[in-house]
């Protein structure tokens, strides 16, 4: 019965959104209107803050449409829910840039008029997890009943990456031609390559917390389990107490949990010191830049971490339930750049030791990356307006 109650809201609202764009797509698109949209954050960032701002610089008198909202997992939420879904389409049928970084399900209601152009600045570097067409043998799966409702992921006008090897893995999971997926970078990559950003950076996070400034700081940065919001999680045990015992305390544990996890780690007031709860710090970028290595599992951060040639550490207890449940592009046993473990004491262990393979870390950056020179954004804001893309990449990269 919910199951039916629940296809029954899904046709509601996707016969909502199809009159919708049929009654507004009657009038005339704004040549001068971008519109950013995304699910992922109420705040302008990341990809959007890079191309939003080259816009700007150039002053091209563009007038600008931010739909950055997240919804809370309740009744009134969802109202509100499909309310923007409505207002997102018009500005979908009057565009002419319609901007997402992830899935958006207006997009994907009707076929879209000639004029407007959604371009999808996914908001994970390379091709790690399996997404989209990509996993529908597995239970990550969307349910069949919407897959015939929907044809996710349709009407991308451009598609950008950040290299050659992840043309073929997005072509699969967008069930699109690979002719208009580009591998002319990702965006926020240009602060991480910035030297005179990291210098800033490095010196606001020192005043902030001026005991980090002759430590050695280490980030941890899972991504969640579950199939959303509303089941994602996160399992792994963490020592704490053997984290500052056996590294002492001169060494500092930045948490950055996936904001979708509903059971974040709680940190004893005890260790607050050195345990650091920077899950709600708002760019990411900042804590990669002044960390020293990097913990994480199936994140895709570990490509922009890449970028800047330091050690990583994949703390993996499920690896192969994983592996059924959703899978990767590449086999992950040879595809990442560090050592793989399964509990928390072999992650201390490998941080005493402190031997890295710093050739692998430059070798998978150069796979995933076609160009490695932090002009990405100029780069991908001259080929949407103007389908320029450059002779020849900049950096020479090693085949996957």
């Amino acid at each position: 019965m919910k199951q039916k109650i629940r296809l029954l809201q899904r046709r509601t609202v996707h016969y909502l959104l199809a009159v919708t764009y049929w009654l507004t797509k009657r009038l005339p698109i704004q040549p001068k209107k971008v519109v950013f949209a995304t699910y992922r954050s109420d705040r302008l960032v990341d990809n959007f803050r890079a191309v939003y701002d080259e816009l700007e610089r150039r002053d091209l008198g563009y007038e600008y449409v931010f739909l950055l909202k997240r919804f809370p997992q309740s009744l009134a939420g969802q109202i509100q829910y499909v309310f923007h879904m409505m207002r997102a389409t018009y500005e979908l049928a009057t565009a002419r840039y319609f901007i997402i970084d992830d899935y958006y399900y207006p997009v994907y209601v009707s076929s879209l008029r000639e004029g407007t152009e959604v371009i999808q600045l996914w908001h994970a570097c390379g091709a790690f997890k399996k997404f989209g067409y990509s996993v529908l043998d597995k239970s990550y799966s969307p349910d069949d009943d919407y897959l015939k409702m929907v044809q996710i992921h349709r009407n991308y006008s451009k598609v950008y990456v950040s290299g050659e090897a992840c043309i073929a893995p997005y072509a699969d999971a967008f069930g699109m031609e690979q002719k208009r997926i580009y591998p002319l970078g990702v965006p926020r990559t240009d602060q991480l390559l910035n030297t005179a950003r990291q210098a800033r950076v490095r010196e606001k996070l020192y005043d902030r917390y001026p005991e980090w400034r002759k430590k050695r700081i280490i980030l941890l940065a899972p991504t969640f389990r579950g199939n959303g919001q509303t089941t994602a999680h996160y399992d792994q045990e963490l020592d704490f107490e053997k984290f500052r015992r056996e590294l002492g305390p001169d060494t500092v544990l930045l948490l950055r949990m996936h904001p979708f996890v509903l059971n974040p780690p709680v940190v004893p007031d005890a260790y607050a010191d050195q345990i650091i709860n920077m899950t709600d710090y708002p760019d990411i970028n900042d804590l990669m830049q002044i960390a020293d290595i990097l913990i994480t599992d199936y994140s895709s951060v570990i490509f922009e971490f890449a970028l800047l040639q330091k050690p990583m550490i994949f703390l993996v207890n499920d690896l192969q339930s994983y592996k059924a449940e959703r899978d990767f592009y590449f086999p992950y046993e040879t595809f990442v750049p560090g050592p793989i473990v399964s509990t928390f004491e072999d992650v201390i262990a490998w941080i005493k030791r402190g031997q890295f393979d710093t050739q692998k870390i430059e070798t998978f950056a150069n796979q995933f990356f076609t160009y490695q020179d932090g002009e990405a954004t100029k780069r991908i804001v001259d080929h949407m307006l103007y389908d320029t893309i450059p002779e020849a990449p900049v950096y020479t990269k090693t085949s996957v």
